[in-house]
């Protein structure tokens, strides 16, 4: 999965799925980590409008590097 920022409109994100050749809606960020981390549901890439690859114009686009860390969840309760 690649992370897509748009380049005209600040805040606007894409999920590239490279394997299946879709991409999603542009979508703000917080409306991504909802759909990856909502309630500890597992991922449900489901709840997101997908669109083949070749419909996209990837020039108002440029690919972001992310890097993501170990995350440990105390119980606190």
């Amino acid at each position: 999965m690649i992370l897509l920022e748009a380049v005209k409109f600040q805040g606007l994100f894409r999920l590239w799925n490279v394997q299946e050749k879709v991409v999603t809606e542009p979508l703000f960020f917080s409306e991504i980590l909802k759909c990856i981390v909502d309630d500890g549901n597992d991922w449900d890439p489901g709840m997101l409008d997908w669109y083949h690859e070749e419909d996209i114009n990837f020039d108002n686009w440029k690919e972001m590097k992310v890097q993501v860390l170990p995350m440990v969840i105390n119980n606190q309760g």
